[in-house]
């Protein structure tokens, strides 16, 4: 037998801030009291109501503690359960015209392998909490469900067939996927419309599935009208063989079926490296005669055979044969083509009668067992899964208070704390990044530096913005830089402009003008220098 683990000694704090909490939502509490039952885990009469089973396959103790059910180890069947204070609950018969079972839960330690779905169990046959196994009769089992990759949240609803008495599960078809990986907690709600025969699965205070009774569950809660006739036989002539092998076609002359599917490629050569000389195979060196070996019985002892080591780095070895390829005039078996069926006559099914235990049922709600209990009966691979603000009520209105006041505060607070750790670890890598990014630069400190350079680094570290700064404005400084170089350099190549060259005639400066004309005339000196002894030899050269 397992128990229940409670906590009622409380620190001031924690009932200072229950003191807060009842005081803000005191309004939603007084409403919600009107439910036929609203379960906070927050007191002492709450934990009092929920009884753990004393069924041997029970092997987990459930914690009622801090305003949760939760269930805190892995690897274990968990079963408790409460019974609902104000009476049975009826699908079929609310006067409000629907019913709402709605409740709380998170995997805190992330949802692997688990059933984090309540059992609404039936009033009757009459129900004591302490006796609560597998195979009590519920109503209703909702909520989700996953092992491995698949997971979906359940709606079963147990029926009772009017033919046979006997009562039958009823699954939605298509269920929502889960969304309780996130370590968030989420919010299920079912609600049941008896006088519409429709139904509402809302997850988060999302609708994700509406729809009718009668189309979305299966098997479906009432029989076909029509089925096939059990004793209608398919007649001996009846033809549904929609094709048949031609029966005039011949085999063509040239069809040879002996022709193998492939042949020796002709054009294949023997590799420069294969040794036909060579074995493949040698005897095995290290093989030994067994100690149990009988010659009289076994027969005269062979060593086993081994690839030839010589053979490794050789395309082979032992006699080649050329690879085989495809034939080309390769045919095969030869068969006969198919044609219509001349005598097809269609598919054959037994024919339709009327079934004759085809009933009609305008309310299948109220064929559904009231809802007397409510019980967490689940076997969890996962530690650590919280339930929490289990409501069954016949006042839609409700599911929208309890959830306003209790769930979307917690699942926003926890959305905050998940993107702050996102947040954090995300710096982190950063962090991580430039660490080992900035610490390529130590071996190229030098020694006398080196104190200065740790700290400047881990004032950068501490200061990522400082260094994110740098790093934008380094590219800038570099950019004005060349600017600055590129202009000064054209500005010493440009040509001097007409003030620059008076300034420097009236100071007696030198000028380019002034060398080049220096140029001209050093030229014109050396040419009349070479034009001088030419002269010279003419004159002698007439007289």
């Amino acid at each position: 037998m397992v128990g229940l683990r409670s906590s009622r000694a409380l620190s001031a704090a924690t009932l200072l801030l229950g003191a807060a909490v009842v005081l803000g939502v005191a309004g939603v509490s007084a409403s919600l009291d009107a439910a036929e039952l609203f379960d906070g885990f927050d007191g002492a009469a709450s934990e009092d109501a929920w009884v753990p089973s004393e069924g041997d396959a029970y092997n987990g103790v459930a914690d009622l503690d801090e305003g949760t059910l939760t269930l805190p180890e892995e690897a274990r069947r968990y079963g408790v359960s409460r019974t609902i204070p104000g009476g049975a609950v009826s699908l079929g018969d609310s006067p409000t015209g629907a019913v709402v079972l709605q409740y709380d839960v998170k995997f805190k330690r992330g949802h692997t392998c688990s059933g984090g779905y309540l059992k609404f169990l039936s009033s009757t046959p009459p129900f004591a909490p302490s006796g609560l196994t597998d195979q009590t009769p519920y109503s209703v089992m909702f909520g989700p469900d996953k092992c491995g990759d698949a997971g979906k949240v359940h709606l079963i609803l147990r029926y009772k067939d009017r033919n046979t008495g006997e009562y039958e599960e009823k699954h939605l078809k298509n269920p929502p996927a889960i969304p309780t990986g996130d370590l968030s907690t989420h919010s299920f709600t079912a609600i049941f419309y008896p006088k519409e025969n429709t139904y509402k699965v809302l997850v988060d205070d999302v609708v994700e599935q509406e729809g009718s009774l009668f189309e979305d569950f299966e098997p479906p809660f009432l029989p076909p009208k029509m089925i096939d006739d059990p004793n209608d036989e398919k007649p001996s002539d009846w033809v549904d063989e929609v094709k048949i092998p031609d029966p005039d076609a011949v085999k063509p002359d040239d069809w040879d079926e002996d022709l193998p599917r492939q042949i020796p490629d002709e054009s294949a050569t023997i590799p420069s490296d294969w040794r036909e000389d060579l074995p493949k195979e040698v005897t095995d060196p290290e093989a030994e005669l067994p100690e149990d070996w009988d010659e009289d019985e076994d027969g005269e002892w062979e060593a086993p055979t081994v690839p030839n080591p010589d053979c490794k780095k050789l395309s082979g070895c032992g006699k080649w044969t050329p690879p085989l390829v495809d034939n080309p005039e390769y045919k095969g078996k030869w068969v006969r083509p198919f044609i219509d069926n001349p005598d097809y006559i269609g598919p054959w099914s037994p024919q339709q009668i009327e079934n004759p235990d085809y009933f009609e049922d305008d309310a299948p709600l109220k064929s559904v067992a009231p809802i007397g209990a409510v019980a967490v009966e689940v076997w969890a691979m996962d530690g650590g899964i919280v339930f929490d603000n289990v409501l069954v009520s016949s006042d839609e209105a409700h599911a929208k208070e309890a959830n306003a006041a209790f769930w979307l505060p917690k699942f926003e607070e926890e959305k905050a704390e998940l993107a702050k750790a996102a947040a954090e670890a995300n710096k982190h890598t950063h962090l991580q990044f430039w660490r080992e990014l900035i610490s390529k630069v130590d071996p190229f400190v030098p020694e006398a530096a080196l104190e200065q350079w740790f700290s400047l680094k881990e004032y950068l570290l501490s200061n990522l913005i400082v260094l994110y700064v740098i790093i934008g404005l380094l590219p800038t400084f570099l950019v004005i830089t060349c600017f600055k170089m590129c202009v000064s350099s054209s500005s010493r190549n440009a040509a001097p402009t007409a003030a620059d060259v008076g300034r420097k005639k009236k100071t007696d400066e030198a000028t380019p003008d002034d060398a080049a004309e220096e140029e001209e005339e050093e030229e014109e000196e050396e040419e009349e220098e070479d034009e001088a002894p030419v002269k010279r030899r003419g004159r002698r050269t007439r007289a």
